[in-house]
């Protein structure tokens, strides 16, 4: 069992707090077993003046792996194969760094493979439960199917990841991945009968390695479409009712995906003093949806892109215990009211036992 607290400047930032329990050790034929179950409290607050500082409790992950010697079945909900890393930060811990800005994300049930085909390459395949992240809230006791789940299509995603224990040298472990993504939304526009099918598509890699001595070098880019289950495009998965630029003129068409692109990357470096327990951290990230796929037959102030830029310092008081500060900026462009900013300053600690 393992419990992490995170408190900073912000009440509501307690409610990142993460409790776990996690049970490894057991075999199953010639099978290792381990399984784990997290939650955090950030599912949501109730209505009252006061809700902030109380939060509901989240599931963020609940699964069980069998371990051979060199393949893996996971079941249950764990992060998603496609695009799975996140930037480093004690102040974003419920919501990763730069989500919607570059950094997609997800924790879905799904059953996962992964195989090992020798000590540095891997393959993982996956088929997940659908979130196209456009249902509608509702007061019903059952949440609504999105897009995806009415598809009765399930997520298909795979990533293969070359990495090393050595990385070119540096005694240091490092690795790269390439992903894919594959789902549908089916869209009811007019009657209920009809139905307009628009799939959802990625690809991207990551990377985590050292550059040298004392300064790493992680990220993420990707290029899709009806990604914002995963909070790309900037939230944004489809357009209802677009107009398709035929010439000079602009013809109204059935509701279509909304492609978009972006990426982040962080450097971290930690400075040869107080015995390294200090480590600095600059990130960026970026999300841009194509600006024709946002045109539409009633003008929506649609968010046409969106960028961060963070700064942290994490200190290591102990190996359980660590303090930090970070500066995190946001710049979002929308399609009728301009340019919005936004920046912020957070103090965090985080003990893990």
């Amino acid at each position: 069992m393992w419990a992490t607290a995170l408190p900073s400047s912000s009440s509501s930032s307690v409610r990142q707090t993460r409790l776990g329990l996690k049970v490894d050790g057991i075999r199953a034929g010639n099978a290792r077993v381990a399984a784990v179950v997290e939650a955090d409290f950030f599912g949501g607050v109730p209505g009252v003046g006061i809700g902030e500082n109380f939060g509901v409790v989240r599931l963020r992950l609940a699964n069980v792996r069998l371990n051979w010697e060199r393949t893996s079945l996971t079941i249950g909900q764990d992060w998603m194969v496609f695009a799975p890393q996140n930037p480093v930060s004690l102040a974003a811990a419920a919501i990763p760094q730069l989500a919607a800005a570059g950094n997609n994300w997800a924790r879905l049930p799904q059953v996962k493979v992964e195989h090992r085909f020798n000590p540095n390459i891997a393959l993982q395949a996956a088929v997940l439960a659908p979130q196209t992240g456009d249902s509608s809230p509702s007061p019903a006791f059952l949440i609504q199917p999105n897009s995806g789940a009415v598809s009765n299509v399930p997520f298909l995603q795979s990533r293969i990841v070359f990495s090393g224990k050595n990385w070119l040298g540096s005694g240091k472990p490092g690795m790269i991945g390439i992903s894919g993504h594959f789902g549908r939304s089916r869209i009811f526009q007019g009657t209920p009968s009809i139905g307009r099918t628009i799939d959802s598509t990625g690809i991207a890699a990551d990377w985590n390695f050292p550059l040298a001595k004392r300064v790493t070098l992680s990220g993420e880019v990707f290029f899709g479409q009806n990604l914002g289950g995963f909070q790309a495009g900037v939230f944004q998965g489809y357009n209802p009712d677009p107009l398709v630029l035929n010439g000079s003129n602009r013809e109204p068409q059935g509701a279509s995906a909304i492609g978009t692109r972006g990426g982040w990357v962080q450097a971290g470096f930690t400075p040869n003093v107080l015995k390294d327990r200090l480590t600095v951290y600059a990130s960026f990230g970026i999300d841009d949806p194509s600006d024709e796929d946002l045109l539409s037959v009633v003008p929506r102030d649609w968010r046409t892109q969106n960028t961060a830029f963070a700064f942290d310092a994490i200190y290591r008081v102990t190996p359980q215990f660590s303090v930090g500060a970070e500066v995190r900026s946001f710049r979002t462009t929308y399609f009728l009211s301009g340019t919005r900013r936004a920046t912020h300053f957070n103090l965090a600690a985080a003990y893990s036992f």
